[in-house]
This record gives C-alpha cells, sequence and structure tokens, in this order.
C-alpha cells in the first residue's frame, strides 16, 4: 500500500488502512470530535472501529484487495467434519491400531 499520503482530509466513502496494522482497511462512514478521529467500517468483519486521524492513510486505488480466505492459510491437518449428515459409525473398520 501506499506510504506516501500525509493528508489529513478524509471524506466518506474513500478508503482507508490503519498505518499501523495494514490488516485493517475499509471505508470512511463518518468523523467525529471535528475530523480528529474517523470511523471506518472494516471490510473484513463489517464492523465500525474509530481511528485518530493521524494512524490512517489513504489506499493507493479506491478498490479493496480481497480479504484472506481460507485458501491464503497454509495447509494444516485438521480435518474440517460436517456434524449435519448423519453416519453409522457401527460399520466403520478402525483406521489404525495403538
Amino acid at each position: 500500500m501506499s506510504n506516501t499520503c500525509n493528508c489529513g482530509s478524509f471524506h466518506e466513502g474513500d478508503w482507508v488502512e490503519c498505518k499501523l496494522n495494514t490488516d485493517l482497511f475499509g471505508i470512511v462512514v463518518g468523523d467525529s470530535d471535528y475530523g480528529r478521529f474517523i470511523n471506518v467500517q472494516l471490510a473484513v468483519t463489517l464492523e465500525i472501529k474509530r481511528f485518530h486521524v493521524m494512524t490512517l492513510r489513504h489506499m493507493e486505488d479506491d478498490t479493496a484487495p480481497p480479504p484472506k480466505t481460507d485458501a491464503d492459510e497454509p495447509e494444516t491437518n485438521v480435518i474440517h467434519v460436517d456434524f449435519t449428515i448423519a453416519r453409522d459409525l457401527r460399520n466403520t473398520q478402525p483406521a489404525g491400531r495403538a
């Protein structure tokens, strides 16, 4: 993202990111204390957070990067099980022996 934004003027609808943690980004939805604090709706969680104006910067373009997905995470040995599907456990064979 851009490190060149030193402006203190943010308007509703601007895409911004936090200088301290670039994983926090979203759209400006308002301000408080005469523009000292900026209310931002975060892109990933959709919650509204309040940031000091000095901790925000504009993003390079008006489109947000895609939020992280499960495909971005490294593979683990976790097996996802759907517990809403009924299974007959009486006829299963053990996978290994202890």
